[in-house]
Order: C-alpha cells, then sequence, then structure tokens
C-alpha cells in the first residue's frame, strides 16, 4: 500500500517527452526518470518498447485516444496527475515526441502549479526531427528551405483550416503534425491560397519505426496516393521542396546500393 502524503511531501510531476518512437531515441533524462518513476500516466503514441524501460510492477495508466476516441478528457488528466501525487513520490506523464510541441503540457502545467505541485517538463525528440533522421535529408536546405512552419492538423474544436489559408508554401519546410484525417481541407486550402498543385508533400506514418512508411506525392495526388495505400495514424505530413531533394537523396542511395551490389 502507498502512504499519503501531507501536502509538503506530495510527490513530484515530471511532463515526458518519449521521443518518435524508437526507443534509441529516448534521452537519457528521459531514461532516469522512467526508470524511478512510481507511477505512469502514458499517451497512445508511446511504444511499448518504451513503457518496457520503467520497473517492474509500478503502476501503468493509458490516458491517450485512439481514432478520436480519448480515453480520458483533458480535465481528468489533470485530476488524475493530481490525485497521484498524494500517494507517489515520481509521478510521469510520459507523451510521445516532445511535450511542448501539441502536447497540451501547458494546461497540464498550469492545473499542477495552481494546486501547489511541483512539475518539471523534460524535453523528448519532436517527431519532426525524428523523421528527419530517418529519411536521412534535412528539414533546411539552403536551396530548398529556409523556414520551418510546425502546424497542427485540429483545434481543440475541430479541424484546423485557418492555419493554412492565405499560406505561401514556397522556401518553406511545412509539417504537420496530425493531420491525415484533415488532408483534404488542408491541402482545398492550400490550393486555394495560389499554391501549385506541383507543390511537393510528403505523409511518413510511423515514423523512426521498423514499420515506417513514406509516401510522396504533391497538392494535386497525395490524398489519393494516402488512400491508396491505406496510410493511418500516426502519421506527420511535410510539404515544401525538401521533399524533392529528399526524392533526390533516396534516388542517389539506391543508385550507390546498386553499384555496391555488383562488387
Amino acid at each position: 500500500m502507498n502512504a499519503t502524503f501531507t501536502n509538503e511531501k506530495r510527490g513530484k510531476v515530471f511532463l515526458v517527452g518519449a521521443g518518435p518512437g524508437d526507443p534509441e531515441l529516448l534521452t537519457i533524462k528521459a531514461l532516469k526518470i522512467l526508470r524511478k518513476a512510481d507511477i505512469v500516466f502514458y499517451d497512445d503514441l508511446v511504444s511499448p518498447r518504451i513503457l518496457g524501460v520503467c520497473r517492474k510492477r509500478i503502476q501503468m495508466v493509458y490516458v491517450g485516444k485512439r481514432l478520436g476516441i480519448h480515453s480520458c478528457l483533458q480535465d481528468e488528466i489533470n485530476q488524475k496527475l493530481i490525485q497521484a501525487t498524494h500517494e507517489h513520490h515520481t509521478v510521469v506523464r510520459l507523451k510521445g515526441g516532445d511535450p511542448s510541441i501539441f502536447g497540451r503540457v501547458g494546461e497540464e502545467v498550469l492545473s499542477l502549479l495552481r494546486d501547489g505541485i511541483q512539475c518539471e517538463i523534460v524535453a523528448g525528440i519532436t517527431t519532426a526531427s525524428g523523421v528527419a533522421a530517418s529519411l536521412g535529408s534535412p528539414l533546411t536546405h539552403r536551396d530548398y528551405a529556409r523556414e520551418i512552419l510546425f502546424l497542427s492538423g485540429h483545434k481543440k474544436d475541430g479541424v484546423n483550416s485557418d492555419s493554412f489559408q492565405n499560406l505561401n508554401c514556397i522556401g518553406k519546410t511545412i509539417i504537420i503534425y496530425m493531420g491525415l484525417n484533415s488532408l483534404g481541407p488542408i491541402v482545398s486550402e492550400l490550393i486555394n491560397s495560389g499554391n501549385s498543385k506541383d507543390t511537393k508533400m510528403a505523409v511518413i506514418q510511423n515514423a523512426t519505426l521498423e514499420s515506417e512508411r513514406v509516401f510522396t506525392g504533391n497538392l494535386e495526388t497525395i490524398e489519393s496516393i494516402v488512400e491508396e495505400n491505406k496510410v493511418k495514424s500516426p502519421a506527420i505530413i511535410v510539404i515544401g521542396e525538401i521533399v524533392r531533394f529528399y526524392e533526390e537523396i533516396k534516388s542517389l542511395k539506391n543508385g550507390c546500393a546498386s553499384i555496391l551490389s555488383q562488387i
């Protein structure tokens, strides 16, 4: 049985980034905290292999969502974290990627601090960086993209189409998190905003994992490509000429592999 703590001895909450999926991309700091955690509240995007680094027989609480269905509403998660500090010294809220990028960490920090609870954000490798490394392609390049724009595919109350209105893709790498289910409206808004239908796009499913799949196209073709290949979440969308650079790199790699296989 866990003892109930007084206010002075209440536990601390660590809001930890689990990285994009590959367990080897978990930070050392996150690993140390997970190994001393008493209870872990984890999201849907956290891989089982990462959960496996935790101590045996600790309490694991799933608070994610799948196919838009929440196991817990955000207010309920906030209350669960607060309650856990009465019973545990080290409370971990484990989130995929980096908790500060579309991870609702601001709402949780505010709730904890208002209740007088110590909390700490532990940075994780965001999925965009994981995708770049996994594909062997940069997100910026002096000849292709000198700006990066991170956008969410949906807002708190629905599809996020506002962010794509009057958005010029030239010279930018645009990364869209949680945008697969909003792909149609996103494409329509970008075309209506004057972007060429030839604007390059990539959709990456299960980034950094062994099951990773990469599909490239453009604003005109990407929807049919995604549908034909039955792409499912989690997936991240990349827009811009950097996708063309990735295709060039891929072609060179394939050429090198072909030459080496003949030696």
